[in-house]
């Protein structure tokens, strides 16, 4: 803990103290800070070794933006922010060139007859600068992250040091940020360029969105047209490509970390991390069953690695454990990052009590009991699709009886109607429900399983179903019901599993 606190003094002492005559320091932190989350330790104490040319590619990655004109209003390189007080850095030089030579992305320049000469140009300005000057800190060297070596190949960082990056990324990416835009404002030939008001943040930290739309139909094919989050189906005008670990906490593309999702859904999710429901459900599509088909698709546009995106994901994931943070489920619902917490709904009291007439559930002050919600408002139909709606969820102590439950997972809704009260296992009108949620790719067989079935009407509302599903040929289904009164309903594209029935809470 001392050691943390020690880190977090000595990253404000070197934004205060350190001498940034150019912005290569500010990209020398942010490319530790990115190499630190991308690289997995074994314990909070591990060293790491970091190469140069891993760190060469980093500064490229973040000065990549910035070699393009600010201004259209100034012709040629005149247009371009400077990165010191000096001559134009090298290194924004030879990238502008490049880029001014239809070079599009990092990917072409490294096959082009221009990387040789922006690698040497990067490696040089890293060596002589910023590398063995980062850590003089009111004129005296304070080797408090890795020690000045002077090493032609790699910097190791201190025992403890990368696990406090991973432990403060987003404060020190944000420190760091800041300091970088308002050295190139306050650099006085830039003050022409910018004008009097400018959206210079997005300019050099921001989304390339047109980089984005190029990923949009391959998600679309992989989700077979469905939104990932919400799995109801999308539609093009409305679909948004999301970064699934979100770019305010990590700012670089990843080729593997986009998902198709609703713009509702996305706006919704925000800047949060995703429920663990959503990340297995990511990892099994983008890193496992469609990782070879992103790098192909995507490697032109976005660094395309499963492993470095399997990293950052596990550094998320693990400082939102150990900071006690929310992570998004869906619209209406957060849930706790610790394991089988239960569902935050901060719209109904956690002392609301359910009666029905068929069973008495309460949900108690119950230390460590896992809480389950109970959709009052969601009718599963027992005869013909019901309309309902997720909102106003309240939160139940989790049946015994049913095996292990995941908040994340279950949830509780009522039976409406006589078509499944038929067979051995009948169900009956007002039955309270235990229902365990299923994507595509966590479906497994559902051949003779009972699920909810999933549509919208015409006004686009929600409408709910609870049949059998048998498979009467290749793609094609019958929703079957236990009372013979009720005839087959056959499976439709617009429909969607939502649920399965894991049990009847008697």
């Amino acid at each position: 803990m001392q050691q943390q606190l020690d880190f977090i003094a000595y990253i404000q002492r070197m934004l205060a103290e350190g001498d940034f005559a150019a912005t290569y320091k500010f990209a020398l932190l942010h490319a530790i800070a990115d190499m630190c989350i991308e690289h997995p330790l074994q314990d909070s104490n591990s060293e790491l070794v970091i190469t140069l040319d891993e760190l060469v590619d980093k500064f490229i990655v973040l000065y990549w933006h910035h070699a393009a004109p600010f201004s259209p209003a100034k012709s040629g390189d005149g247009g371009l922010l400077k990165q010191n007080s000096g001559r134009q850095s090298k290194v924004i030089s030879v990238l502008y060139e490049s880029q001014q030579n239809n070079i599009r992305n990092i990917r072409q320049l490294k096959q082009s007859a221009y990387w040789p000469q922006i690698y040497r140009a990067t490696l040089t300005t890293i060596k002589t600068g910023p590398l063995w000057r980062l850590q003089i800190l009111s004129k005296q060297a304070e080797c408090f992250l890795y020690p000045h070596t002077n090493n032609s190949k790699f910097i190791k960082l201190n025992a403890g040091i990368a696990y406090s990056f991973r432990r403060f990324y987003d404060l020190v990416v944000h420190l760091t940020k800041n300091a970088w835009l308002q050295k190139i404002q306050n650099i006085k030939e830039n003050q022409q360029v910018l004008g009097a008001q400018s959206q210079l943040h997005d300019f050099l930290f921001g989304l390339d969105r047109n980089a984005l739309n190029k990923a949009r139909p391959v998600l679309i094919e992989i989700q077979r047209g469905q939104c990932f989050y919400c799995h109801k189906p999308l539609n093009l005008k409305q679909t948004e490509v999301d970064h699934f670990i979100p770019f305010a906490r990590y700012s670089t593309d990843l080729g593997h970390n986009f998902v198709a999702a609703h713009s509702a859904c996305n706006n919704s999710k925000r800047d949060h991390l995703a429920a663990r429901v959503h990340r297995d459900n990511w990892q099994e599509q983008n890193l496992v069953k469609h990782a070879a088909l992103l790098n192909t698709e995507l490697s032109a546009y976005f660094y395309c690695d499963v492993k470095k995106s399997l990293a950052v994901s596990d550094w998320a994931y693990s400082v939102a454990q150990v900071n006690g943070a929310k992570l998004w489920l869906n619209k209406a619902q957060f849930v706790l990052a610790s394991s089988g917490s239960a569902v935050i709904q901060t719209a109904v009291p956690n002392t609301t009590t359910i009666t029905a007439a068929n069973d008495s559930l309460e949900t108690a002050d119950n230390d460590g009991a896992v809480l389950l919600s109970y959709y009052p408002n969601i009718k599963i139909a027992c005869g013909h699709f019901k309309t309902g709606d997720a909102s106003d969820a309240e939160q139940c102590v989790a049946p015994i009886g049913h095996g292990e439950l995941n908040p994340q997972k279950h949830f509780l809704a009522r039976a409406s109607g006589n078509s499944m009260n038929g067979g051995k296992n009948p169900i009956e009108d007002g039955q309270l429900l235990l229902l365990e949620l299923i994507s595509p790719v966590s479906a497994g067989s559902l051949q003779n399983c009972t699920v909810v079935i999933e549509n919208q009407d015409q006004s686009g509302d929600d409408q709910y179903l609870l049949r059998d599903v048998k498979k009467v040929a290749e793609g094609e289904y019958l929703l079957i019901a236990k009372n013979p009164d009720y005839a087959p309903l056959p499976a439709t594209e617009s429909m969607r599993t939502l649920a399965r029935l894991k049990g009847i809470v008697e």
